[in-house]
C-alpha cells in the first residue's frame, strides 16, 4: 500500500475513531458529573436571562429558580462514590440555587452562551448534546489544524494531544465542563500561532483564523485559559522569532490574540482557579512555600490520573494513573534528546509556569496541596509542555522502534479501557460493586438500547482503533527492535580485554 493510501485511510479513520472514544465517555456518566457542573448547567441556562421553566427569578436577587433534575442532579452522589447516581428528583419542579454565573459572574460568557443553543426541556438529552458537541468540537479542530501546520508540527499535536489525554482529556472534553475548550485550547494554539508564522498563502490564513477561534474558546471558557494563552503565545513568539520584516509585520496577530484574551479575562469575577479554600492555619511563608514545593508533583501527576474524576471521588486504579504518567514521563524524556536555545528557553516558560502558577495561588491563598488548587487547573501546562518538549523529532514515531511504540500505544489503550469501565462502574452500581459485567445489578443508565457493557466495548475498541491506525500508518518508517548492536558492543569490549 502506497504513503498516500495510508494517509487517506488514517485521515478518515482516526477522527471517527477517536470521536466514537469520546462519545463513549460522554455518556459514562450522568449529568452532574464533571466536576462543579450543578454551577456550569445552571449558567448554561441562564445564559440568555430569565426564561420560564428553564431559568426563573426568586425573592432573592442572587439566587434562579431552575428544573430540579438540573440544579440537585450530583446531590445525592457527589462525594459519595459507592453511591451509584440514582437521585430522586422531580423532573417537572423548580428548585432555587446560588450555583450560577449570574452570581458571581466568575466564568467568562461564551462558553455557556453557545451551549444554551442545546437547551431543551429535557435536560438530559440537553447534556448529551453538548457532550456530543465538545467531542466533535475537540476533533474536528484538532483535525483542521493537522492539516494547515506544515509537516515537520504534525507529529507535535498528535502526540501531544494524546500522550497524556487518558483519564482526564477523556473525561473532560466530551463534558459540559469549561474545561473542555481549555484543554483544546492547550493542545492547538501555540502551534497553530507558531504555524502561522512559519507558513504563507491560504495556510497562512487558515491558521491565523484557527488560532483565533481557539484564543477565544479558551479564553472564553476560563479565565485562567486567558492566561495560559499568554503562555502559549510566548512559546510561539520564541520558537518563530526572526529578526524579519516579515516576523514583525506577523506579531501583530498574538497581540490582537492578547487583547481579546485580556478583554474576555476582564469579563469575568475571578481567576476562576480555587474551589474549596483550606487554611493552613498560622504557617509562616517560608514554611508554608517549602510544604508546598514538596507536594507540589501531587497536581502534576493527578491531571495524568492520580487524582479522581468527577468531583474528586471517581479514582482510577493504580495501573491507570501509573501507566499513562509512566508513557508520559518517559516521551517528555525522549524529547529532550534534541532542541536549540529557542526549544529550550520556550520549555523553561512552560515549566516556569507549572511551578510558579499553582505555587503563587497556593501560598497566596494560605492553602495547602490537595485543598483548593485542583490538577485539571493546570493540566493544560501540562498538554503544552510535553509538545513543547517533542520539537525537532519530526518523524511521525519520534525515531522510537516499532516495540516502543507498540508498548505506548498498548499501554494507552489498555489505560483508557480500565479507566473507561472504572467510571462506568462508578455511577452504575456504585464503586462499592466489582466485577467485569457492567450489566448486572444496574442502579442507574440512560434511557438508551445501549448497554453499559456495550458502551464500554466500543468505546475501547474506538480509541484502540484510533491508536493502531496510526501506528499502522507510521509503521513502514519505524526501525526494528534487535539486539544486534549490543552484540557488536559486547565483542568490541571483550576484543579490548
Amino acid at each position: 500500500m502506497t504513503r498516500r493510501t495510508r494517509q487517506i485511510v488514517a485521515a478518515v479513520i482516526v477522527p471517527l475513531a477517536l470521536l466514537t472514544a469520546l462519545l463513549a465517555w460522554g455518556v459514562s456518566s450522568p449529568q452532574g458529573s464533571s466536576p462543579d457542573e450543578d454551577y456550569h448547567m445552571g449558567s448554561i441556562w441562564c445564559a440568555n436571562g430569565t426564561i420560564e421553566g428553564r431559568c426563573e427569578t426568586t425573592e432573592s436577587d442572587a439566587a434562579r429558580a431552575l428544573p430540579e433534575d438540573l440544579a440537585e442532579a450530583a446531590q445525592c452522589y457527589a462525594f459519595q462514590p459507592d453511591q451509584a447516581a440514582t437521585c430522586p428528583l422531580d423532573e417537572g419542579a423548580m428548585s432555587p440555587t446560588l450555583r450560577g454565573n449570574w452570581f458571581d459572574n466568575g466564568y467568562p460568557p461564551v462558553f455557556y452562551g453557545t451551549m444554551t443553543v442545546f437547551v431543551t426541556e429535557d435536560v438530559s438529552v440537553s447534556i448529551l448534546m453538548m457532550r456530543a458537541f465538545n467531542a466533535l468540537l475537540f476533533v474536528g479542530t484538532l483535525c483542521a489544524l493537522f492539516f494547515l501546520l506544515p509537516m515537520r508540527m504534525r507529529p507535535n499535536l498528535v502526540w501531544s494531544a494524546l500522550i497524556g489525554i487518558v483519564p482526564l482529556g477523556m473525561f473532560l472534553v466530551p463534558s459540559a465542563n469549561p474545561s473542555s475548550w481549555a484543554i483544546l485550547q492547550a493542545s492547538g494554539l501555540w502551534l497553530a500561532v507558531w504555524g502561522f508564522f512559519e507558513e504563507t498563502g491560504r495556510r497562512k490564513i487558515g491558521l491565523a483564523l484557527l488560532a483565533t477561534a481557539l484564543m477565544i474558546l479558551g479564553a472564553g471558557s476560563r479565565s485562567d485559559s486567558a492566561a495560559y494563552g499568554m503562555v502559549a503565545l510566548a512559546v510561539a513568539i520564541v520558537l518563530a522569532f526572526r529578526m524579519t520584516k516579515r516576523f514583525f509585520v506577523d506579531l501583530l496577530l498574538p497581540l490582537a490574540l492578547a487583547i481579546i484574551a485580556s478583554a474576555l479575562f476582564l469579563t469575568s469575577g475571578q481567576s476562576g482557579v480555587l474551589t474549596n479554600e483550606s487554611q493552613a492555619g498560622d504557617l509562616p511563608f517560608i514554611s508554608l512555600l517549602f510544604s508546598n514545593i514538596q507536594e507540589l508533583p501531587q497536581l502534576w501527576i493527578g491531571s495524568l490520573g492520580l487524582w479522581g474524576l468527577g468531583w474528586l471521588d471517581t479514582l482510577m486504579p493504580t495501573l491507570v494513573w501509573g501507566t499513562v504518567y509512566g508513557l508520559f514521563a518517559a516521551v517528555l524524556f525522549w524529547g529532550l534528546r534534541h532542541g536549540n536555545g529557542r526549544k529550550w528557553l520556550a520549555l523553561s516558560g512552560v515549566a516556569a509556569a507549572l511551578v510558579a502558577v499553582p505555587l503563587f495561588i497556593l501560598v497566596r491563598e494560605g492553602i495547602l496541596v490537595g485543598s483548593g488548587v485542583q490538577p485539571r487547573y493546570i493540566y493544560p501546562l501540562m498538554i503544552m509542555l510535553v509538545g513543547v518538549s517533542l520539537i525537532g523529532i519530526r518523524d511521525a514515531a519520534l525515531g522510537l522502534t516499532r516495540l516502543q511504540v507498540g508498548v505506548v500505544a498498548l499501554g494507552l489503550v489498555g489505560a483508557n479501557s480500565l479507566a473507561l469501565h472504572t467510571n462506568l462502574r462508578r455511577y452504575i452500581t456504585g464503586a462499592d460493586v466489582s466485577g467485569l459485567n457492567l450489566d448486572r445489578d444496574i442502579e442507574w443508565w440512560w434511557n438508551s438500547p445501549l448497554s453499559p457493557m456495550g458502551v464500554w466495548i466500543f468505546g475501547s475498541l474506538a480509541f484502540a482503533v484510533t491508536l493502531g491506525t496510526l501506528l499502522w500508518f507510521a509503521w513502514p518508517n519505524m526501525t526494528r527492535a534487535t539486539s544486534s548492536a549490543w552484540l557488536r558492543d559486547d565483542d568490541r569490549f571483550a576484543v579490548r580485554r
